[in-house]
């Protein structure tokens, strides 16, 4: 089940939100090697964790699998602060452009092979149906370019923002990902038929 946390109902989450907070530990520190990120507490948290932002959690038996943050392009995000670099020209800004970060899902529910797995498409198909209810309809993603043609193939229309850079041993480009209806008919479609679970 795919629940979306703000700062108006995280009180209400503060036991998810800390299972979030270490699969992120797990993911990006643990696994990627991203060591300027580690904390002895085990819980990846950063400056941008407040109250603006939206944690997109999915859970499989009260347990926290997997887990995506939106942050407005208005305020201060990874692309304005951190990686400015990706970005060769205007750096796009709107109320109705959010940044998509942090994604991370527990290695056994990772897809296996071309097609994208449940909890994934639960992810993404929640950032459309959250943005199309809230006046968003474009993210800015960092990403690996592998992705392009994945999103692209999800009826996202992506726009690079520049050239692919090495950051933290990882090839990334910055890209815009446009959304509409079409795109969540498309993620409804690529659904396995043991994943028609609906998202709240």
């Amino acid at each position: 089940m795919l629940h979306v946390v703000t700062s108006h109902n995280a009180d209400e989450y503060q036991a998810e939100l800390d299972q979030a907070f270490r699969l992120r530990h797990r993911v990006f520190v643990e696994e990627k090697g991203w060591t300027d990120l580690w904390r002895e507490d085990g819980r990846e948290v950063d400056r941008f964790d407040d109250r603006r932002a939206v944690h997109m959690l999915f859970t499989e038996q009260d347990r926290v699998v997997g887990y995506q943050r939106l942050l407005p392009s208005m305020r201060p995000h990874l692309l304005s602060d951190i990686l400015p670099e990706l970005c060769e020209g205007t750096r796009p800004v709107g109320e109705n452009i959010w940044e998509w970060s942090r994604y991370c899902v527990e290695p056994q529910y990772r897809e296996r092979g071309r097609m994208l797995s449940p909890v994934a498409n639960a992810l993404l198909s929640g950032i459309v149906e959250w943005g199309l209810g809230s006046g968003v309809d474009t993210i800015i993603i960092e990403m690996n370019p592998l992705w392009l043609l994945r999103l692209v193939q999800l009826h996202f229309k992506v726009t690079p923002l520049g050239l692919p850079k090495l950051i933290a041993g990882e090839e990334t480009v910055a890209v815009t990902a446009c959304f509409d209806e079409r795109t969540l008919q498309r993620l409804r479609e690529t659904r396995s038929p043991s994943n028609n679970r609906s998202a709240s």
